[in-house]
């Protein structure tokens, strides 16, 4: 069995990737800012409530959903944006099999990197049924995710990772009335494996204090001896 914890790299990408969608939607005025919302049925109600009323004031209202069930996300309720999660693939580089240390409070823990970085995947859906609709959720979309940019990490704000446009797709169901265009969007060379230990290397204790004799004529004399103040390291 492996020692190394669990990588959280794909559940930090698609949740940073939301929160940016989410606070550009928000902020144009097409949805409630959910996190103003207390957490039970009044809430609830007054969410509902100032939905309807962007409804009412805008003619339509934004909704932003991302991973979830397949049932749930093959929905084509109109007009709304759809993360689509994807693959991990190789990337290009390669990690330092050489050990580096991180602060580990008392002490330096050494680490390695994982051997080789990936490349994530993941599309972004824009459904609507009408022609204005659909040039507000593009308007939207290019505001908040970049053609080629960082995204900072949505529960760490002095982190960031890299996102670049690759492809389009036209979705539409002429049929269903749905118009949707789908954004192919790659995040090259993440780490799918968290830095792992290294059991075989003890932590080195950090150095509080170096303490040095200073009688520097002594030194000077040549008469340093074992009557001198040693050197001292803790």
């Amino acid at each position: 069995m492996s020692a190394t914890p669990l990588s959280s790299i794909q559940e930090i990408i698609e949740r940073s990737l939301f929160e940016v969608i989410r606070q550009e939607i928000v902020d144009k005025g097409y949805l409630p800012d959910i996190i103003t919302y207390t957490d039970d049925q009044v809430g609830w109600d007054q969410y509902q409530t100032d939905i309807n009323t962007i409804v009412s004031f805008k003619g339509f209202c934004i909704e932003l959903f991302s991973v979830g069930s397949n049932e749930a996300k093959g929905i084509k309720k109109a007009p709304r944006i759809v993360l689509e999660s994807g693959n991990f693939l190789p990337g290009a580089l390669g990690g330092d099999p050489r050990r580096y240390f991180i602060d580990g409070g008392t002490n330096w823990n050494a680490k390695i990197t994982p051997p080789q970085t990936t490349d994530f995947y993941i599309n972004f859906c824009i459904v609507a049924n009408k022609a204005v609709q659909a040039r507000i959720l593009n308007a939207i979309f290019a505001l908040s995710v970049p053609r080629r940019g960082y995204i900072p990490w949505y529960n760490d704000s002095t982190k960031s990772f890299f996102a670049r446009f690759l492809n389009y797709y036209d979705r539409t169901d002429e049929d269903e009335g749905i118009i949707e265009h789908v954004y192919a969007y790659e995040i090259p060379d993440a780490w799918d494996q968290d830095e792992r230990d290294a059991p075989t290397y003890p932590t080195i204790a950090k150095i509080s204090e170096i303490t040095l004799n200073t009688n520097i004529q002594k030194y000077m004399d040549r008469t340093w001896g074992y009557d001198s103040t040693p050197l001292i390291v803790s």
